[in-house]
């Protein structure tokens, strides 16, 4: 079981997000730091009606982390390591920053924009770091239900490409423990085409007899390589959906039409292109959901920011 043990979790908070991480958190030596960061202040020095100068950036710094230390002083009784960070400056910069420093396996954060969802889900700091950091990134859909009931694993079988195979296991094994700790339904979608979606294009080269045989061909590949990944990967217990259309349209209705809750997809990089994010299907689809989102990047990521 791929248990994470390092979470950070960005501010605001809500107690939906926070009883969530502390689910995860189940051992000993896990670890969760509360994190804010302060937006930079233009001319940050003023001068009192007193004629005391004082750097305003320096106080919302340490209303921070007051706030911190008491959202974390709420959580002493819990069985896992509490610590907090404020900094100051770019949010996506920083965050990744301390990710980086610190190893952390998994940041957690509301949608940007609580008061619509699906407009403002992937916002300027979770597409960031959906794009550029290093480790997966869940971005929670405000909620008060405390405890998952349907998750789903987008994932993509390809047999000529290692890096997706690789990519879609670590989906797999990341959803299978998230539907395990929240006893949840493991569902597994994958979204599948004919001729780039278009077979009425194919009327110019066959029959409609080889058209109808050539997809259903196309179908069983595409089955047989999801079963096998579904079978090898999991414990048996997923629920498989496998849907003909575009990923980008068909993958958000499933995922409204199942009412799911967290929906776990891949993030795919060019090699030596640090940085380079999944490409327009993945992000049409990251779009459209109203779900809680956990994207996971392949192995070997680089971030383009730097500590």
């Amino acid at each position: 079981m791929k248990q994470f043990k390092n979470i950070l979790v960005i501010a605001p908070f809500d107690k939906p997000l926070l009883a969530q991480a502390a689910s995860i958190l189940k051992t000993s030596q896990a670890k969760l730091t509360l994190m804010a960061v302060a937006p930079l202040i233009d001319d940050s020095v003023v001068e009192t009606s007193a004629g005391k100068s004082v750097n305003l950036q320096d106080l919302l710094l340490e209303d921070l982390k007051s706030e911190l230390n008491e959202e974390a002083g709420r959580m002493k009784d819990t069985n896992f390591r509490v610590h907090t960070v404020a900094r100051s400056g770019q949010p996506f910069i920083e965050i990744i920053r301390q990710v980086i420093s610190k190893k952390h396996d998994l940041v957690m954060m509301l949608a940007d924009g609580v008061s619509s969802v699906r407009e403002q889900l992937f916002g300027t700091v979770s597409t960031h770091l959906m794009r550029k950091c290093p480790c997966p990134v869940w971005t929670m859909k405000p909620s008060r239900r405390r405890k998952l009931r349907n998750v789903f694993a987008a994932v993509d079988p390809d047999p000529t490409d290692s890096q997706r195979n690789n990519l879609n296991v670590e989906i797999l094994k990341r959803a299978q423990d998230i539907a395990r700790n929240d006893n949840a339904k493991l569902h597994v979608v994958h979204a599948w085409n004919t001729l780039g979606g278009d077979l009425n294009r194919g009327k110019r080269w066959m029959s409609k007899t080889d058209i109808r045989i050539y997809a259903e061909h196309v179908a069983t590949a595409h089955r047989n390589r999801l079963n096998e990944l579904v079978d090898s990967t999991t414990d048996g217990g997923a629920i498989v959906h496998m849907i003909q259309g575009r990923p980008g349209e068909v993958i958000p209705e499933i995922v409204d039409r199942e009412k799911a809750e967290l929906l776990v997809m891949g993030t795919v990089c060019r090699t030596g292109i640090p940085g380079f994010f999944i490409g327009n299907t993945a992000e049409m689809t990251l779009g459209q959901v109203d779900c809680s989102v956990l994207t996971v990047k392949p192995r070997g990521f680089e971030s383009p920011v730097q500590i």
